[in-house]
């Protein structure tokens, strides 16, 4: 742009052109104007960067990123992502938010930093750039990639035939205990308290499916990686089978459970090993 200005002038000042020189002047003026417009579009913009969930190695983490405007200007054509030449464009009104998706790939296991994130913009005449970098604090937890292992894994197990154990519960009569406050009605054993034997409570047990560790001990002969990848599988198959299992490692022992907090504990275990 600065070249054509020079020769624009250069031709104008040669011919004495009096719309050459119009030109040249209408053209400085956007140079300028377009500086100033530029900068301000990207000005006061807050960028917030939302903690992105877990992950499983080779899956593309999501980002999400929100930028806010608390201007009372809109702000067109801003651009986010992992480098300047490689954004998603979003449009911010007035007093409003807008929320873009970056998508990250991971290759290995373990916490992986969110790399810092460019904001810019080109908007409104596309002939100047304006940018920032925005770092995050944040990291991504990276959860192995699971392998089924070629071979059954040797787990410790306990429980009563057939792989099951007895637990408090709502279903088979176990026995009788004396009436505590708070206890539910329905438990309350009536035939009892009618005859002046006092006030008892039943007490019930259900059965559970079985309970086993998995262990390191089992994959110890194969390559890190592969070990904790086949033991990530069998950590899976164990929560989907609803079975109660636990994990012993090398450093970290995880006692028996099942459910969502558990499954994240066992998984985090072997993401950082």
């Amino acid at each position: 742009m600065l070249g054509i200005l020079v020769l624009i002038l250069i031709a104008s000042t040669n011919y004495q052109n009096n719309m050459g020189f119009m030109t040249g002047f209408i053209l400085l003026a956007v140079g300028f104007l377009s500086v100033f417009y530029t900068f301000r579009n990207l000005k006061g913009i807050e960028v917030r960067c939302q903690k992105s969930g877990a992950v499983f190695a080779t899956q593309d983490a999501v980002v999400r990123v929100q930028l806010v405007n608390n201007t009372k200007s809109q702000r067109l054509g801003v651009g986010v992502g992992l480098a300047k030449k490689s954004v998603i464009y979003l449009d911010v009104d007035e007093q409003a938010k807008s929320e873009g998706v970056i998508y990250l790939s991971t290759e290995r296991r373990g916490l992986l930093d969110v790399p810092r994130i460019a904001c810019t913009t080109m908007f409104p005449f596309g002939i100047f750039e304006a940018w920032s970098w925005v770092r995050t604090p944040y990291q991504i937890l990276v959860y192995p990639k699971p392998l089924p292992c070629p071979e059954p894994l040797i787990a410790s197990s306990s429980g009563i035939e057939e792989g099951q154990t007895r637990e408090k519960g709502s279903e088979d009569f176990q026995s009788l205990r004396d009436y505590q406050a708070g206890d539910p009605i329905k438990q309350v054993m009536w035939k009892a308290y009618a005859r002046e034997r006092g006030l008892y409570s039943k007490e019930f047990e259900d059965y559970v499916g079985e309970h086993h560790t998995l262990t390191w001990d089992s994959v110890a002969h194969y390559d890190k990686e592969l070990a904790i990848s086949y033991l990530t599988d069998a950590v899976l198959a164990a929560e989907d089978s609803q079975n109660v299992y636990g994990l012993e490692l090398p450093q970290q022992t995880i006692a028996k459970g099942q459910g969502a907090e558990h499954l994240h504990s066992c998984l985090k275990a072997l993401a950082l090993m």
